[in-house]
């Protein structure tokens, strides 16, 4: 439901996925379980996070998604290739980009930070046939 195929390789597949319309973030999680349950490699291209959310929520889903990952960690390294984000501002790129570096290396997720769709897609193809 959250996450659509875009690109289907013989390596994996490459996942779009939009939070926008996520109203609760466990729903999401719940649909990311059911890729790693298909016992497939993949690659996900996530696009802009614009969501108008309270602060409280915002760290209690943060919250959420690190403890989430940090439980799925084995099946992540497993199948998830390349968990990419597109962040279009600027500003915005270099502050996610230092973010998610942090953040790659303590959970050891592959995070990827592009401007825009088509390097997102191209970089989580790339990531997909170095697997």
């Amino acid at each position: 439901m959250y996450f659509t195929p875009v690109r289907v390789l013989p390596e994996g597949t490459v996942y779009f996925t939009d939070l926008t319309p996520v109203r609760r973030f466990a729903d999401w999680l719940d649909a990311f379980d059911v890729l790693l349950a298909e016992n497939t490699r993949f690659a996900t291209v996530c696009a802009p996070m614009r969501l108008e959310k309270s602060d409280e929520q915002r760290i209690a889903d943060r919250r959420e998604y690190l403890m989430w990952i940090r439980s799925h960690q084995p099946r992540l390294a497993e199948r998830c290739v390349a968990m990419l984000l597109i962040e279009p501002d600027p500003p915005q790129l270099a502050q996610i980009r230092e973010q998610s570096a942090k953040l790659a290396a303590s959970l050891g997720v592959n995070y990827i930070v592009e401007a825009d769709e088509a390097t997102a897609l191209a970089r989580a193809e790339a990531a997909l046939k170095m697997a």
